[in-house]
């Protein structure tokens, strides 16, 4: 039996066609993989909204608390409404370490449905000497990725001493008695619950997120700014996953996709009705809106 090798050409020509295929399927591979982890922030999301609103039915129709305890003693844990959720969803939480420290490193942190798929910096380093207790930072026993929307209650007038909207909000410093400056919590008292974001994407580490935040830049001379896990001016506190949209939950107990600019057109904030802030100045969303132009978060 004759066998005939195969010709130099012949070997280029199939190597060529390989690469050819490979260059065409690995994006689309790439793709498939980010709409994957979308899919399953999405998932976050939901299971971390249905949280919230078992806790209200458990507590009379009021909302879990955005924090509650002490911001700067490292003798009192800090309780954020991610600690009030738990028992609802009991995954995510990790134990607390025996020297009290934070978590650190990024998406090889099993932080549960706390955890953006979405983002590699959940259990972002502290930066500037910060404590885990300090500004709400939770990562000694959760990552950073979502937050509640603190304008939520806004428009209805219901805005604390704090500006937490609706939520409730008790604050302690060691220097400084007990002190509730949030809202009354009452779920029913949004009039419009399918169009007011409860819960979307951050970096940094408080519990709360503003509309503000979607123009302020993670990085202020050269430094991370409010502790984002990525020292880069072309992102923002608060995380798009991608052409400018964001994932994020409603009162009703849907989630979807809205592109950032919108959420503040159609605002899902229930902020921008409020006194003082349907304005073209700052802090009205058409400075917000030309602000956000200036970063890649928002410019894909």
């Amino acid at each position: 039996m004759n066998r005939r090798a195969f010709t130099l050409i012949e070997l280029l020509v199939v190597i060529a066609i390989i690469a050819i295929l490979a260059a065409i399927l690995f994006p689309v591979f790439a793709q498939a993989k980010q709409a994957a982890k979308r899919t399953q922030d999405v998932s976050n999301l939901k299971n971390l909204t249905l949280g919230v609103i078992m806790y209200s039915g458990d507590y009379d129709d009021t909302a879990c608390p955005i924090m509650a305890g002490y911001w700067d003693d490292p003798r009192y844990q800090l309780i954020l409404w991610k600690d009030e959720v738990l028992p609802y969803i009991k995954s995510g939480g990790k134990p607390v370490k025996a020297d009290g420290s934070a978590y650190s490193g990024t998406s090889n942190q099993n932080g549960g449905i706390f955890a953006s798929p979405t983002w590699s910096g959940s259990w972002a380093v502290l930066q500037d000497g910060e404590g885990p207790n300090l500004y709400g930072d939770t990562t000694t026993r959760f990552p950073r990725s979502y937050s509640l929307n603190a304008s939520a209650g806004m428009n209805e007038g219901m805005g604390g001493t704090n500006d937490s909207g609706f939520w409730p909000w008790v604050e302690n410093w060691s220097w400084n008695p007990l002190s509730n400056r949030g809202g009354s919590g009452i779920m029913t008292a949004l009039t419009n619950p399918a169009g007011t974001m409860m819960i979307s994407g951050t970096e940094d580490p408080y519990p709360n997120i503003y509309p503000q935040q979607l123009c302020y830049g993670c990085s202020y001379n050269g430094q991370p700014a409010n502790s984002c896990a990525d020292n880069d001016p072309s992102l923002t506190v608060i995380r798009s996953v991608g052409n400018a949209f964001m994932n994020m939950s409603f009162f009703d107990g849907h989630v979807k996709n809205v592109n950032g600019y919108k959420s503040l057109t159609d605002d899902v904030w229930d902020e921008f009705q409020a006194p003082g802030y349907n304005q073209p100045g700052w802090p009205g969303r058409q400075q917000i809106a030309s602000y956000m132009q200036g970063y890649k978060e928002w410019n894909p």
